[in-house]
């Protein structure tokens, strides 16, 4: 076993495919093959299922994948403290809010101090980064809720709150924004706009339903999306109502084309959380931004 194999082994996993691994290790497809069966060879277990659309692990692949990654990190810290040589690339995890709202000020501000920083971050729901934070396919991620998983370590790094998103007009300005009553009879007649399940905001907003003693099946539910953008612009011309971040839509409320209601006595903040893994060592540029995101959030949000 050595260094190159579990560079094929990682990138084969992060990438999804041998071709792509290939391309970016700059090596042929045939030697990252050679290279993965001579784990499987060494270690007597097949490390990944090979099929037409996508690479996957297996039970002992997911095993081999964070001791894989953890090595590696070993051997590159170890590498940057000796040489001062550019790191790989950082790969990121972030869920919708974070991934559009707070990442592109975070990266604006962290490549002003490292220039050289280089990322590979993946937009996906807040328990897709955690699923993929526990498989090691990402160095650090951004969520829109705790993670409890012993193996992950959870740092809150900024605040939101979760509020009712309505078009700007007449109609919705008109409610009493004091009245507990008046929000529930909204959120019972109009038609709403819900995020999928494994969002973090779908998380909340469900607090807010049960906080007013509702459930989903009492609301006239629309349509479901697990596009933030999408169901703001779907709010925004009239489609319906939504529970969303306070922060996806702070711009719209300022220039007047949305409205966002509090509900009285339901408790909707959160704080987003960054997450890294327990006991795996970043690489020296990794462990940079994980401590530069805690502090930025902050400060800045």
């Amino acid at each position: 076993m050595d260094f190159k194999q579990l560079r094929s082994f990682i990138a084969v996993i992060r990438y999804g495919s041998f071709t792509t691994a290939a391309a970016k290790l700059r090596i042929s497809q045939p030697t990252v093959s050679t290279h993965i069966r001579q784990l499987e060879e060494e270690l007597g277990t097949p490390l990944v299922l090979r099929n037409a659309k996508r690479v996957e692990l297996t039970a002992s692949g997911y095993k081999m994948f964070d001791q894989a990654v953890s090595m590696l990190a070993m051997h590159d810290k170890m590498l940057q403290s000796m040489r001062h040589h550019e790191s790989d690339a950082i790969y990121v995890g972030a869920s919708s809010i974070p991934s559009g709202y707070i990442l592109p000020g975070l990266l604006a501000a962290f490549r002003a101090e490292q220039p050289d920083a280089r990322f590979v971050i993946t937009q996906d729901s807040s328990q897709t980064v955690l699923n993929g934070m526990l498989s090691g396919l990402y160095e650090i991620g951004f969520v829109g809720m705790p993670a409890k998983e012993d193996t992950l370590e959870c740092v809150p790094f900024c605040r939101d709150k979760i509020v009712i998103a309505t078009p700007n007009n007449s109609h919705f300005r008109d409610v009493d924004r004091s009245s507990r009553s008046s929000i529930e009879h909204m959120l019972r007649t109009e038609h709403v706009i819900m995020r999928k399940s494994g969002s973090g905001t779908r998380a909340m907003g469900n607090l807010i339903l049960e906080g007013l003693g509702m459930e989903e099946s009492d609301l006239n539910v629309f349509a479901h999306l697990n596009d933030q953008e999408a169901t703001r612009n779907l709010v925004e011309y009239g489609f319906g109502i939504s529970m969303m971040s306070e922060l996806a839509i702070r711009s719209r409320v300022a220039g007047g084309w949305m409205l966002a209601f509090d509900v009285p006595g339901v408790d909707a903040s959160r704080h987003f959380c960054i997450l890294r893994r327990k006991n795996v060592p970043l690489s020296y540029l990794a462990e940079r931004f994980f401590n530069f995101a805690a502090q930025w959030g902050e400060q800045n949000l």
